[in-house]
């Protein structure tokens, strides 16, 4: 089993029985749903001899397309759930609404495409020869001359239409089977085998309607939340008046890189396996955390929750796509005279970016169009997702050394992105498969070594980046780079409860210029503890003078005083004393005393912490969200 090896040695046979058991209600009800319109019109069609023959011969069909189905859903799920660490969930609309070529190559590159159809077409044919030898045999066959009376045949109506319903109901109580009887063990991977595919999906569809809409928030409730989970009744905190910064603002750049996940930057040891390349001495100078979350698992999910406290992942695309949003985290540096620009390695129509993000405060969107024109050479190498991470930070640093103003520039990158390529006018430095990474990825070989391959380049294409910076006479003194990943490396394991917190974990990288620094009161930590929300509260502090901004809990990471060390994922969150899923579960995994980016083995049950605080937060981002887009209601709650 694919999570045999997670899983504790002891205590867990009831949870895995009870995993089966569900699972298994789960596929009848899948299963009495999907063959109820065959029995309908089969119960319809018998009173027809005619009638009844042609729908034998449908039945026959219908049982064949459902079997090769079941098939292709099983094999779904587990490539899903092998790449996400979950059932199929809200994310896999985000497949659908990004680039659809890309996504299509992609997927046929990653996975096995052609055996899976395969598989599912023999249980197809399989399917197909029983039931016409069932059909054909002695127990298949209908004697016309046999006479039910009718009370009899009511009753066997009646008793098969009975426990076809209770079937697809899932169960006798007052409840029908739902989501919530999916969680059958404190051990999330337990939980993420129980549901098939079609459950999953169903679930994830309603999820993807419900956000599709913004009900209006009463403004009574939305302060409450505020109290709750902040402590004050607004979201808006300011900066200290600073003379140096009021004189001298400095431009602001925020890569964010594709991939970047602590997952795989721990396996960087040099001399054999370097992941890092020129970005090695800039980690080694700057201010660097490794104790830091990513806000979600997916690129537009943590671009909006980032920059706009979002979460929802389709909004720039949604029914509010032209709603501007208080809240957008670039309006301070607008307020202060900033030139605003988004710089994205792919097209900038992507997720309609190019539309939305000029509706909250960016005054120029740049994409793989304007980085080809600037540097044709690009086109050359342009792959799946969009241009090489070279030319994308080349061009950067043109549009840094050609602003006018200060600026801020927020950086997407695209190469580390499966497909995994390595471009070809680059030499990879040393990699190595370590037995840690060969246990936790699905890739082996050749494309195991392409993924450190393409990692390495684009962490040495950043480092390029800032060489320059800080070598550029203009630059240097008065720019200060931010560095995170969007995600976690995706295609490994998440199962591994030792790496509870690092299996969602990304880099936090901040350079500062001395003159900033000297000016600026600030500590740093390298063991504090934090998460997407806190990266442009951070860079206010360094770069904003007397100016008020908007922020939900997230805080100066680099403050003099001290923080509340709390880091938030959509699946997972970290704090003080360790790592632990936001499903209130009840268990958290404390963190190893000689290893503070690992937790224990085994999960303890008593938290000394808010349990629910993952929730409490998640719900002020949608209370807040939706307070933004539409009207508040009134003092009433809803």
């Amino acid at each position: 089993m694919h999570i045999q090896d997670v899983l504790p040695e002891t205590g867990v046979g009831d949870d895995i029985w009870r995993a089966f058991f569900v699972g298994g209600r789960f596929d009848a009800k899948v299963t009495a749903i999907a063959y109820s319109p065959l029995l309908l019109s089969g119960t319809i069609a018998a009173a027809f001899h005619g009638a009844y023959q042609r729908w034998l011969r449908f039945a026959v069909s219908y049982h064949t397309v459902v079997a090769a189905l079941y098939v292709v859903g099983c094999i779904c799920n587990f490539y899903y759930y092998t790449t996400y660490g979950s059932y199929v969930d809200l994310f896999v609309f985000g497949l659908w609404e990004d680039d659809s070529t890309a996504v299509l190559i992609n997927i046929w590159e990653d996975y096995p495409v052609v055996r899976s159809f395969l598989a599912a077409f023999i249980v197809g044919v399989l399917a197909y020869l029983t039931s016409r030898w069932f059909l054909r045999s002695r127990l298949g066959k209908i004697n016309p001359r046999a006479y039910w009376h009718w009370s009899v045949t009511s009753l066997a109506v009646v008793t098969i239409f009975l426990s076809t319903f209770v079937t697809a109901r899932g169960t006798l109580d007052n409840h029908p089977l739902k989501r919530y009887h999916a969680s059958v063990s404190h051990y999330k991977p337990l939980n993420m085998i129980t549901p098939n595919v079609f459950m999953a999906l169903d679930w994830a569809t309603s999820d993807y309607e419900e956000q599709r809409s913004f009900e209006p928030i009463a403004e009574a409730t939305l302060t409450a939340q505020m109290e709750k989970v902040l402590g004050q009744p607004t979201p808006v905190y300011h900066t200290p008046e600073n003379n140096y910064l009021q004189q001298n603002p400095p431009h602001v750049v925020v890569a964010m890189m594709e991939g970047m996940g602590m997952n795989i930057m721990v396996e960087d040891k040099l001399p054999g396996n370097d992941l890092l390349g020129s970005l090695r001495p800039h980690f080694a100078d700057g201010f660097l955390f490794q104790r830091f979350l990513a806000g979600t698992s997916g690129t537009i999910d943590s671009i909006v929750m980032t920059l706009f406290h979002s979460p929802v992942a389709t909004i720039s695309h949604s029914s509010a796509q032209n709603t501007a949003l208080p809240g957008s985290a670039v309006l301070p540096y607008k307020q202060a005279g900033y030139e605003v620009a988004f710089l994205y390695g792919g097209n900038g129509m992507w997720r309609n970016l190019a539309s939305y993000l000029p509706v909250q405060g960016f005054d120029r969107v740049y994409d793989e169009n304007d980085i080809i024109e600037a540097i044709p050479e690009a086109a050359e190498y342009s792959g799946t997702w969009g241009v090489p991470d070279s030319f994308l930070f080349q061009f950067a640093n043109k549009v840094m050394e050609e602003a006018d103003k200060p600026t801020l520039l927020f950086i997407m990158s695209t190469t580390n992105h499966s497909p995994y390529k390595v471009p070809e006018n680059y030499e990879p430095g040393p990699t190595e498969i370590s037995d840690r990474f060969a246990a936790r990825t699905e890739y082996e070989g050749e494309q195991a070594k392409v993924l450190l391959e393409t990692f390495q380049y684009a962490s040495d294409a950043l480092g390029q980046f800032i060489n320059r910076i800080k070598q550029s006479s203009a630059l240097r003194d008065k720019t200060i780079v931010a560095v995170t990943g969007d995600h976690r490396v995706r295609n490994l394991s998440t199962d591994e409860p030792t790496e509870f917190g690092l299996s969602y974990a990304v880099p936090f990288f901040l350079h500062v210029p001395d003159p900033i620094l000297e000016n600026t009161p600030h500590r740093y930590d390298p063991m504090r503890i934090g998460s997407h929300r806190d990266i442009f509260p951070t860079l206010y502090h360094f770069s904003l003078s007397d100016q008020d901004y908007i922020t939900l809990g997230g805080e100066n990471l680099l403050s003099p005083d001290g923080i509340s060390n709390v880091g938030y994922n959509l699946k997972r969150s970290i704090n003080e004393h360790g790592a632990f899923s936001n499903n209130k579960s009840g268990l958290y995994y404390p963190w190893q005393e000689d290893d503070p980016l690992l937790n224990h083995q085994q999960p303890e049950e008593s938290r000394p912490f808010d349990a629910g605080w993952p929730e409490e937060y998640h719900r002020l981002m949608d209370y807040y969200l939706r307070s933004q887009v539409q009207a508040s209601t009134g003092p009433e709650s809803p």
